[in-house]
């Protein structure tokens, strides 16, 4: 039987992120405590150093627009040309890269004088390890949008949740037979080498894609160069947002407040994993539809729109009403902010994300520029007021600053979406958003009273209403939300699942 690859990626990639959720926030205290927080750090400080050089100048969006595109007008003569500039580029980079990571080792003591006469030889060790690895990976970053491209979505997010699945396992056992934070890096480095040689074996086996090596096209080269620079533009200031934040807390305030933004931060970021989990999988009809072949871009935004808000939906009505309570299990006392300050930097993806076939349509349709310079006005806005918020605020003012500055990207490319993609905004949010309301307004109020009268406190008490709150949302949205499309979608997942169990 054939298999659907877009319905069995997506329980996949939702598999993956679900694994990766649950486990970053059990397992990690468990681990700081096993090899400290010290040694913790500095794995965190040499994970973030590399990730700093390992930007793919936006080449990755490129593999799978460009790709997506050529398969979709039936050019895939193009594609081995069009592979071998991606691979020589790549390569060119991975030893600009090598060059600058040496320089960086051979002034670690330099830069990096805070660290203890004990700290530093532990520090080098982790920085060649995690270096090493990452200047082995880069090169094949063009595999996760080849088998995208192919729509190969099962074997790409299964290579993904083993992934993340094996690392957990390896990571639990080598700390139960305390090997510490070298061996940590080693298991994540292993890992990562042979999940990258298993997708070059998908690609080898299960498409026709293979790079020219030998040939070159200039005119090729300077559209790929042109598209991906514009790309890069927006990734270096999506980054900087989140970069630049705890800098500007620290300067204005004081370590306590940046440890608080870097906890709202980390909430954040499950969110807004959990809710994109499928953007990557909507290139393939994006690409289609802009050059007119299948459903239109309207008809996909508000399609995938729909699944994406009653996902994100769920997640924020949840914290908004279960939040307090969550954050008190979860960190104790000495944490009343962090509600609010999470709050604030997930209440814009409850507009962007459910948008995301939108953003996948701009790169799509060759529109990055545009979005380049959108995401350059976040940025700015997000430092101005960053400063301005932070004075009075703290946290809660780097927060605020980030709201606003993701509101002003998302009103930016609303009007790309309009202007460039034909998108009808008013029929895209009545369409999407009409019928969610009234479920999530309910669902909202009885999140907020079971939060109130709920007679059984803790981490049980939190399961139980974070269940009734689930299942009040679902009888609502299964009744008065979803379409004949979204009841399908429903049924055929959980008989998936049902017969998955029962083998």
């Amino acid at each position: 039987m054939k298999v659907n690859q877009y319905k069995a990626g997506a329980v996949l990639s939702y598999g993956a992120v679900a694994f990766n959720t649950v486990a970053g926030l059990i397992y990690t205290p468990w681990m700081i405590s096993c090899i400290g927080a010290d040694d913790y750090g500095l794995y965190t400080l040499a994970l973030s150093v590399v990730n700093f050089f390992l930007l793919d100048f936006g080449l990755g969006d490129s593999v799978s627009r460009f790709l997506s595109k050529y398969y979709a007008e039936g050019k895939e003569d193009a594609v081995g040309m069009f592979l071998g500039i991606v691979y020589k580029t790549y390569i060119a980079i991975t030893c600009l890269i090598a060059v600058a990571l040496v320089v960086v080792f051979f002034n670690i003591d330099g830069l990096y004088s805070g660290l203890t006469p004990e700290q530093m030889p532990v520090f080098k060790t982790l920085f060649v390890i995690v270096a090493f690895y990452s200047i082995f990976s880069f090169p094949f970053a063009p595999l996760n949008g080849i088998l995208t491209a192919n729509e190969r979505f099962v074997a790409l997010n299964a290579c993904n949740l083993i992934q993340k699945v094996l690392t957990v396992l390896l990571i639990v056992v080598t700390l139960l037979m305390g090997w510490g934070v070298v061996a940590l890096v080693i298991v994540n480095a292993a890992v990562s080498v042979v999940t990258t040689l298993a997708k070059l074996v998908l690609v080898h086996r299960g498409t026709k894609a293979r790079a020219d090596l030998a040939g070159w096209d200039s005119g090729l080269a300077r559209e790929v160069v042109g598209f991906s620079v514009w790309v890069m533009v927006g990734q270096v200031c999506q980054r900087f947002i989140f970069a630049v934040m705890p800098s500007i807390i620290a300067i204005t305030a004081t370590t306590s407040e940046v440890a608080l933004f870097g906890l709202a931060s980390s909430l954040e970021s499950y969110v807004y994993t959990v809710a994109s989990a499928l953007n990557g999988m909507f290139m393939p009809k994006v690409s289609r539809a802009v050059v007119g072949v299948g459903e239109g871009p309207q008809t996909l935004m508000v399609r995938f729109g729909r699944v994406q808000l009653y996902i994100i939906g769920f997640i924020e009505v949840c914290f908004f009403g279960l939040g307090g309570w969550f954050i008190q299990c979860w960190m104790g006392n000495g944490y009343d902010g962090l509600w609010l300050c999470t709050l604030l930097l997930i209440i814009p993806s409850l507009i962007e994300l459910p948008q995301l076939v939108g953003v996948t349509a701009i790169t799509a349709a060759g529109q990055v520029r545009a979005k380049a310079f959108v995401f350059l006005a976040m940025a700015a806005c997000n430092v101005v007021l960053g400063f301005v918020l932070s004075v009075p605020l703290d946290a809660l003012g780097g927060c605020l600053s980030i709201c606003i500055a993701y509101f002003l990207r998302t009103v930016g490319q609303n009007v790309i979406y309009r202007n460039s993609l034909g998108i009808d905004l008013k029929s895209f949010f009545a369409d999407t958003f009409g019928s969610w309301l009234l479920p999530a307004a309910v669902t909202l109020g009885v999140s907020i009273v079971l939060d109130r009268l709920f007679p059984v406190r803790g981490w049980s008490g939190l399961l139980l209403a974070g269940c009734l709150t689930a299942a009040v949302y679902s009888f609502l949205c299964w009744k008065l939300s979803m379409n004949e499309y979204e009841h399908g979608l429903v049924i055929s997942v959980a008989s998936k699942s049902k017969r998955a169990r029962t083998r």
